[in-house]
């Protein structure tokens, strides 16, 4: 763990580089003839990144607190309640010491974002986008958690699961934690064995933020001057808290500038394989679901003629029944190469709009100027399947019915079946190929599930989590936590049954990967 005195105390076989007076005049010294870092600043909402980001950039223009600026873009805030994410998307920035040496840093929306896991999804594409378009290789990633807090919450461990999920393997010695809001060691209240496995032997910081204690004190001295009962002896006393603030984070910048230099840069290759991998793994999870639910209506059909026949006389007409029963086509996803608006309501395989004219929105309000939502009453309901916009998404792929071949007739059991003569031959002939069929299609399910196991299996021996199955039950948690949250607050009906058909379909999507995860063991 770090020290948190000023003066950094070097590890054994790892020299001090740079020094809190120079540091705090801007300048930052590094080996092998560096000029540049790239970090990736991630973690829960409401941990302070964007803070950290605007006190790097104080730090390396070499500002004191009396001369703080913001360097973030404002126009990149949500604005509303802390629990939200007060980043809209992930931002790139480059900021430079005064001594020439350029610090990257990508700036990050929060997970456990209290609008929801389709909210924290957005924000894992906008972060993979951001890597994908502007940077090559990452010297290091912190990861900021509250570190005032004794007990991992639901909301905490499913972030910080996330987020090890996000990272692969490659990347374990370049990621760190960043504790916010700690004053002292004696404040450091975080259960290190709370931190996923893999990297409980990372370095770890502790940081009081002087960026926020600087505009804490700005508010509390206008609040006074407003009332005309300026103390200038608690102002005195908040401004000496601010400037030992401030000599204290240069103390841990400076273990951290000197832990980047002591590393080396990783390709983002791996992070953006492992997202596309994700993805992967979530629409084969999609489809093997909607295959279930389509397979489970099918054989309910199946097991009912098979109850009714019941040994006895099977017909030509009941044949033809069965047969059209067996021939039912399968929705299946197939990509394309232009957005479309599609509606994401279980069962409503709905093309919307193809090859949508808008651009792609993450947002579904950002639908509401779609063909499928255009004219007098667009606001209730879509004009293809008059489910609401808030159901609605842009996807590139389409719905398309496809044949079921596993459940093909068999054209030589068929032509058995008519030529028999006797009823008790067609019966038994019947009632063989029902079951058969019946059999065929727990075989296609089956495939299905092999399919996403062995997605999931790949994919743990990649990341840093080890686990897909793990992070799919921290979603349901914290989907759980929210719901209990509403009910406490007496949320809307309507918003609350929208969180427990979320949840629900978490659970069947646990339920699937871990049926998966056992069969490709």
């Amino acid at each position: 763990m770090s020290d948190t005195n000023n003066d950094p105390v070097p590890e054994a076989g790892n020299p001090v580089l740079n020094t809190v007076d120079e540091l705090g005049r801007g300048i930052i010294k590094t080996t092998k003839l560096r000029n540049q870092f790239t970090i990736l600043v991630v973690g829960e909402t409401g941990t302070g990144k964007t803070t950290v980001l605007s006190l790097i950039a104080n730090v390396l223009g070499g500002k004191s607190p009396n001369t703080y600026e913001k360097f973030h873009e404002v126009k990149n805030e949500a604005g509303g309640t802390a629990k939200h994410s007060q980043t809209n998307k992930a931002m790139l920035y480059t900021f430079e010491s005064q001594n020439g040496v350029k610090v990257q840093i990508l700036d990050t929306p929060g997970l456990a974002d209290t609008r929801g896991i389709a909210q924290d999804e957005q924000h894992k594409e906008s972060i993979a986008n951001a890597i994908k378009n502007n940077i090559t290789t990452v010297d290091g990633v912190l990861i900021l958690a509250n570190g005032t807090v004794p007990r991992l919450g639901v909301a905490t461990d499913y972030a910080l699961s996330t987020l090890s999920s996000m990272f692969p393997i490659s990347l374990d010695r370049n990621i760190g934690f960043l504790f916010t809001n700690v004053s002292s060691p004696l404040s450091w209240n975080f259960d290190e064995e709370s931190l996923p496995e893999a990297l409980r032997d990372n370095a770890l910081y502790l940081l009081d933020n002087p960026v926020a204690m600087q505009d804490k004190y700005l508010r509390e001295k206008q609040k006074m001057e407003s009332k005309g009962k300026v103390n200038q002896t608690i102002l005195n006393t908040l401004k000496a808290s601010v400037e030992e603030g401030h000599k204290k984070a240069l103390g841990e910048l400076v273990k951290i500038f000197d832990w980047l230099d002591s590393l080396s840069p990783q390709p983002t290759n791996d992070i953006l394989s492992l997202y596309n991998q994700s993805q992967d793994i979530e629409k084969n999870i999609s489809d093997a679901l909607a295959t279930m639910e389509q397979i489970a209506t099918k054989k309910q059909a199946l097991q009912k003629i098979e109850r009714e026949t019941d040994g006895t006389l099977l017909t030509i007409e009941q044949y033809k029944t069965y047969q059209s029963t067996i021939k039912q086509q399968v929705y299946k996803q197939i990509d394309t190469a232009k957005h479309n608006t599609l509606c994401a309501v279980p069962k409503c395989y709905s093309n919307c709009h193809e090859s949508c004219f808008l651009d792609f929105s993450f947002d579904p309000k950002g639908l509401l100027n779609c063909w499928a939502f255009s004219g007098p009453k667009a606001i209730q309901g879509c004009r293809k399947c008059d489910h609401s916009y808030e159901t609605h998404h842009h996807y590139n792929v389409r719905w398309e019915l496809r044949e079921d071949t596993q459940i093909a007739v068999d054209e030589e059991a068929k032509r058995k079946y008519n030529d028999a003569i006797s009823v008790k031959a067609q019966q038994e002939l019947g009632m063989k190929q029902l079951k058969q069929t019946i059999m065929n299609m727990d075989t296609a399910l089956a495939e299905a599930t092999d399919k996403v196991g062995q997605l999931v299996e790949d994919y743990a021996r990649l990341s840093l989590s080890g686990s897909f199955a793990g992070q799919v039950k921290k979603s349901a948690a914290l989907l759980e936590l929210n719901l209990e949250t509403m009910r406490g607050n007496g949320a809307d009906e309507q918003t609350m049954k929208s969180v427990e058909k979320a949840l629900n379909r978490m659970k069947e999507k646990l339920a699937l990967v871990e049926k998966a995860k056992e069969q490709a063991r």
